[in-house]
């Protein structure tokens, strides 16, 4: 039986990001709302760009949050669940945006069987971006300079 065509990137693993379309000029300060757009286009995906906003809007002010933490705050913000935990919370975590630890829970009793869950914003997706631009940036260059030796060579030939 023949595979399925093929529908592209799924949006669960996919940034928009075009450089002549960019949320902001490369020459000006972007706020959380800028970069998140690469993550969650708003044109495509607008519930959960604006979650991700109010979600990371808060971790900037608390630090972290823990489950009991983000619940409370997800019912005051009237904020679907399936959206936020299924969605908006592990595509951060995926692209490095947010950091997710999860504690054991102490068994103590039979209430406590679920892993408590705590998010933290994360510097791995900006690190990731620095590393990616960095190489494609020496790529280019050496690309340039072995161009120049040949052409040299083939000057003195």
């Amino acid at each position: 039986m023949p595979e399925p065509a093929s529908r592209g990137i799924p949006s669960k693993k996919s940034l928009w990001f075009e450089y002549a379309a960019l949320p902001m000029p490369v020459t000006t300060r972007w706020e959380a709302e800028d970069v998140l757009k690469l993550i969650f286009p708003p044109q495509a995906q607008a519930a959960q760009y604006e979650i991700s906003c109010k979600l990371v809007r808060l971790l900037a002010e608390k630090g972290e949050a823990d489950g009991d933490a983000i619940a409370a705050w997800q019912t005051e913000n009237k904020i679907p669940n399936s959206t936020l935990r299924n969605l908006v919370i592990p595509k951060l975590v995926r692209v490095g945006m947010l950091s997710r630890e999860r504690e054991n829970p102490t068994g103590q009793d039979d209430k406590d069987k679920r892993h408590g869950m705590r998010l933290m914003l994360s510097t791995r997706f900006g690190e990731a971006f620095k590393h990616v631009g960095a190489e494609w940036v020496s790529l280019v260059e050496t690309w340039k300079v072995k161009r120049k030796a040949v052409q040299a060579d083939r000057a003195v030939h």
